[in-house]
């Protein structure tokens, strides 16, 4: 028996759904957590990060960008589009596969300067 999954909220829903904070985060937390099960853990200059594994290029056939994302939005009813717009917004960079929301790049920034500099900047505001 097939299951049957719950009906797509239209574009302005989704993003009314994803504007109350407790919905954004326990999308953002589920939705984590399904990209570090699936996804492999590489160590790039001493720092584990979680990947695809793929090279980020639609000349890559192998590369698909948003199949979790897909899955996982129409399993709780959302636009997925949509759901993509809204994360790009919400994190402030642009989304060009799902591994891009594992990753805090404000953060690797943060820890770049900590390595450059030998201090933590903690309490300033960064300049991209």
């Amino acid at each position: 028996m097939q299951q049957e999954l719950p009906k797509i909220r239209t574009v302005h829903m989704t993003n009314l759904y994803l504007s109350v904070p407790e919905n954004l985060e326990k999308f953002l937390r589920e939705f984590r957590q399904i990209l570090k099960d699936n996804y492999q853990i590489i160590t790039v200059e001493g720092e584990e990060r979680y990947a695809c594994g793929q090279e980020h290029t639609k000349l890559n056939p192998d590369w698909v960008p948003f199949k979790h994302l897909e899955r996982y939005c129409l399993e709780q009813g959302l636009d997925d589009f949509e759901v993509r717009d809204f994360l790009e917004e919400y994190l402030q960079r642009p989304i060009i596969c799902e591994c891009d929301i594992l990753i805090d790049r404000r953060e690797e920034r943060k820890m770049d300067l900590i390595e450059q500099f030998g201090m933590d900047f903690e309490g300033y505001d960064l300049v991209d």
